[in-house]
């Protein structure tokens, strides 16, 4: 019988990267989290910050963070402003989906981030042969560390929260945790920290904090990435694969080998 593996995270982005893994296993998807634009003043002041050339680096973290920009700056009527303000920086966007994103709207993106860890971005940073104001476009629950760690290798940095991430209890995911309560999974994935909290918050909220790291104590737990990771073993849940490149693909490839599928 081939195993199920739950994936915490949307389906867009999932199940195309399992369809190479399906005579080995049952894949189902579902999101803990919707984004929705940070459409404020906030945004009406980094697009003027934009505008006076403030930034030598934007960073975008996902695909939203573009759709984000974008749909707000269109409806500032600003979008060809914005756009060409972004051409004079340089883009720096983590992933080659949200490096097509951008450029389906006409971006011009300067260099890719290959992992989306806090890690490999300073990294990724640090080879730039000058320091100077980098603004980072992403959620509103992104890491702390990396915008310490940038401060600590010699950037500005301008947090630039565009997007919010808030619960979702759709019928996908109330379906993985009826799941869960009947036994029918095997292996629940991980991709990120909001992902785990998000999941974790809505689990304690069904069954109790005991009940929820029973139903999570025979499974097998893989997270990509070591904050990820980190976030698990906060909660006492013990984590059994976690990929040497924080990559969904190579995520999947390892589990599959774990579990001997």
């Amino acid at each position: 019988m081939k195993k199920v593996v739950a994936i915490i995270g949307p389906s867009e982005r999932w199940m195309p990267l399992c369809r190479e893994h399906r005579q080995l296993a049952d894949f189902i998807c579902a999101s803990p989290l919707r984004a929705e634009p940070n459409d404020d003043s906030n945004f009406s002041l980094f697009l003027i910050d934009m505008f006076s050339g403030r930034f030598d680096v934007l960073v975008a973290t996902c695909p939203t963070a573009i759709e984000a920009v974008v749909t707000m700056a269109k409806r500032r009527k600003m979008l060809d402003r914005a756009k060409e303000a972004m051409g004079r920086a340089e883009l720096v966007v983590i992933g080659d989906r949200t490096a097509q994103s951008a450029q389906r709207h006409g971006l011009k993106v300067s260099s890719i981030a290959p992992e989306s860890t806090t890690e490999a971005l300073v990294q990724h940073l640090g080879s730039q042969a000058r320091r100077g104001t980098v603004a980072l476009l992403r959620s509103d629950q992104g890491s702390k560390r990396l915008v310490e760690d940038l401060k600590a290798t010699g950037w500005k940095v301008e947090d630039v929260p565009v997007y919010s991430l808030l619960l979702d209890e759709g019928e996908d995911m109330q379906d993985i945790m009826e799941r869960l309560d009947r036994g029918d999974i095997d292996a629940l994935v991980f991709p990120t920290p909001a992902h785990t909290q998000a999941f974790l918050v809505q689990l304690e909220e069904r069954s109790g904090e005991d009940e929820a790291l029973s139903l999570l104590g025979g499974l097998t737990i893989a997270a990509m990435g070591q904050e990820t990771r980190e976030r698990l073993e906060a909660y006492g849940i013990e984590v059994s694969v976690v990929p040497e490149k924080a990559e969904p693909s190579a995520l999947l490839r390892k589990l599959m080998g774990h579990l001997d599928v």
